[in-house]
């Protein structure tokens, strides 16, 4: 019997694995879809939670808004909920940030699908020890020290810092809807 030459084996354990790879992605990636857009869903009503309806408004691609919604309470705009992202010390950090119609923070939401802060520093960011801070400030935000008045995460400034910063951008594109 003729031996098989190894780069061909290699080939072909290569192509059977792609193939089980891109089958498993396409079985899984409408589950994936559902599970992104029901974590949107309840990061919006976590950060506007007296909202009775989302209404998505146009976002400009060079906007460095991720999305941005009216939020709505019996017909009558009560704010806004955006998101943006910002790079962290891990990774991107996903920040949804409601916004009430005077322009004061009512929450942010902090956290995605790709968020990878370090377990025990960054991932803090998304407790509302950090995250609870911010309800009543108004942007510009930044960490105490940078003089701000949001206190860091302890050994995490990195991660901290990207989530003031993405905190501003949402509240900057907020303060020019309707404009």
């Amino acid at each position: 019997m003729k031996k098989i030459p190894a780069w061909l084996l290699l080939c072909i354990i290569a192509l059977v694995a792609g193939l089980a790879l891109g089958f498993t992605n396409e079985l899984t990636k409408d589950e994936i879809a559902r599970q992104e857009v029901a974590a949107n869903e309840e990061a919006r009503k976590k950060v506007m939670s007296e909202a009775d309806e989302f209404v998505e408004l146009k976002v400009p691609a060079d906007s460095g808004v991720d999305y941005c919604y009216e939020a709505k309470k019996g017909g009558e705009t009560i704010g806004y909920v955006a998101k943006a992202t910002e790079g962290g010390y891990g990774g991107p950090i996903e920040v949804t940030v409601g916004i009430d119609t005077e322009g004061r923070i009512t929450g942010i939401s902090c956290g995605g699908s790709n968020f990878s802060e370090t377990a025990g520093l960054g991932a803090k960011v998304k407790e509302d020890a950090f995250s609870g801070q911010f309800a009543g400030m108004q942007a510009p935000v930044s960490l105490k020290k940078d003089g701000g008045n949001v206190d860091s995460v302890t050994a995490a400034s990195r991660s901290s810092g990207a989530v003031c910063r993405a905190v501003n951008r949402a509240c900057e594109f907020v303060a020019t809807v309707g404009k």
